[in-house]
Parts: C-alpha cells; sequence; structure tokens
C-alpha cells in the first residue's frame, strides 16, 4: 500500500519561520553578530526542520525520521564526517565546512517538536499554509540547507576593518617564509604573526593541512595614502605556492553613495595588491 506524502508537513508556518530564520542567521547574523547564540542558533531551527523534511520526501520514514535526524546530526558535528566534507568539496563549485562542537548535540533534546508536529499537522488547521505548491518550499529548503555552514575561506578572511576585501588575493611561487623575506627587503615588514588557533583547527579540522597565519600591518604609507590597521592572512596551497589574502582595514569612510564606495574598494584593492605582489614578482 503507497504511503501518501502529507505537503503540510512543510506547508506550515513553523517550518517557515524555522526555515526564514535559518537563512537570515546563516547569512547575515552570524557575520554580523559571530557568538554562541547566532551559533546555536542555526542548529536549533534545523533540528525542527531535518525530520520533517525526511519525513515529506520519504514518507515511508513516518516518525522513524526523528531518530535518523538525531544520527545524521550527530555524525555531521563529528570529525568523521570530515572525510565526506573534503570529498564533496573537490566536486563543487562551493565549498563547505562545518564546526566540530560536542555542546550543539544539546539541541537534540528539541526533537519532541517536530515529533509533535507530525502527529498534529492533519488536524492542525491554524499552521497550515494551503494554496500554495510544495515545491515552492521544497527547493529553497534544501538549498538553504546546503548553505548552513559557511565556506572554509570565513574562518580565514575576516577582519574588524570597517573596509572589508572579499576575494582579494593572488597566489605567488614562494613560501610564507620567503613573502615575509622578500616583503622585508621592500621595507613591508608585519607588525604581528600569528597561525591559525588550535581551537579553530580543531573545529574546522580541514584547515589545518594549510597552515594557515595571520598577518597585520599597523600602518602603511602608499604615495599620499596613509593606510591603518590592515588584516592579512597566508595559506600554504603546496611546497612552494602560497596564497595571500588582503582581508581589509580601517579607512574614513567619507561617503553613503554605494557605487563610489564601489569605486573606493576597487581603487584599495588594486592599491594594496600591486604593493604587495611588486616585490614579489623579483
Amino acid at each position: 500500500m503507497k504511503t501518501e506524502r502529507n505537503k503540510y508537513l512543510i506547508l506550515n508556518y513553523i517550518f517557515i519561520i524555522c526555515l526564514v530564520v535559518l537563512f537570515v542567521n546563516d547569512h547575515f547574523l552570524k557575520t554580523q553578530f559571530s557568538n554562541g547564540f547566532t551559533g546555536k542558533l542555526s542548529d536549533i531551527v534545523g533540528i525542527v526542520i531535518l525530520p520533517l523534511l525526511l519525513t515529506y520526501i520519504f514518507p515511508k520514514l513516518k516518525t522513524k525520521s526523528i531518530w535518523i535526524s538525531a544520527l545524521l546530526f550527530t555524525f555531521w558535528k563529528s570529525p568523521y564526517s570530515q572525510s565526506l566534507i573534503d570529498f564533496y568539496n573537490q566536486l563543487t563549485f562551493i565549498p563547505i565546512t562545518r564546526v566540530v562542537d560536542y555542546s550543539d548535540l544539546s539541541v537534540l533534546i528539541l526533537l519532541p517538536v517536530p515529533y509533535f508536529l507530525m502527529h498534529a499537522i492533519k488536524e492542525w488547521n491554524t499552521v497550515k499554509i494551503k494554496n500554495i505548491q510544495p515545491f515552492l518550499v521544497l527547493f529553497p529548503t534544501i538549498l538553504i540547507l546546503m548553505s548552513t555552514s559557511p565556506p572554509p575561506s570565513f574562518y580565514y578572511t575576516y577582519s574588524d576593518g570597517n573596509f572589508r576585501c572579499y576575494k582579494c588575493n593572488i597566489t605567488v611561487k614562494h613560501t610564507q617564509e620567503e613573502v615575509i623575506e622578500k616583503l622585508r627587503q621592500s621595507n613591508i615588514v608585519f607588525d604581528s604573526i600569528y597561525p591559525m588557533s588550535e581551537f579553530t583547527h580543531q573545529r574546522i579540522p580541514g584547515l589545518r593541512s594549510q597552515d594557515i597565519h595571520f598577518y597585520k600591518i599597523n600602518t602603511m604609507v602608499i604615495g599620499q595614502d596613509t593606510l591603518r590597521n590592515l588584516d592579512f592572512s597566508m595559506r600554504s596551497i603546496s611546497d612552494t605556492k602560497t596564497t595571500i589574502h588582503f582581508n581589509g582595514m580601517d579607512i574614513n569612510r567619507t561617503t553613503s553613495h554605494d557605487q563610489l564606495y564601489r569605486k573606493i574598494k576597487k581603487y584599495y584593492k588594486s592599491l594594496i595588491l600591486g604593493r604587495i605582489s611588486d616585490p614579489l614578482k623579483k
């Protein structure tokens, strides 16, 4: 006997609210307010969404999706999922990562929420969303769940400066030590150098092999421009190649016009990466 698929497992206000919270938290709140609350919020709403989604896609699972979700979530949060993540990242243009933090497993206590909803949804008409096709919710849900974790670059391209430069990087045929020495010979000296923390390596194991270090220059003078608090990072992508990321700095933003500000960002990106790359070509 064919098991009927209940579209209201995903067409209900609880599911949609959790989905919106997941999207806003992962793509806006985490970048602006990176703290314990935003870190757990995605797990809280995600553990409500996952069983409902699994039961909708595989209706024969019924309430077994609760236990399957618990197992999948536990596996995802463990170091054992790293090999799967590495394999996926080799095949996709959008790499993913996740934080290994066993305290996240505390959200499993919320599994009774989707369990209750599965049993109550047939009679709970006030939460149902009618006159809409399930695929209009299903596809965005899958995309949002796939992008719930920030890409690995998030952890080595962050800057506290009010000017942040995205995808501002160059790759050179030098080790990090050689880069430092060549820049020093050109009077570019880093005021502080420190490695990625062991805490981050434990939470994001895939970054360990790249020997990531962070570099800061308090003041850099280029022509008539005096730049302050410049943030860089470097990754060893092979024994002889290093990728240098310019992540941001502090500037006096004197304009609120977005088009003009984009031109300013383009100017500084070209100015700084040009100054860094010139000594490395010699």
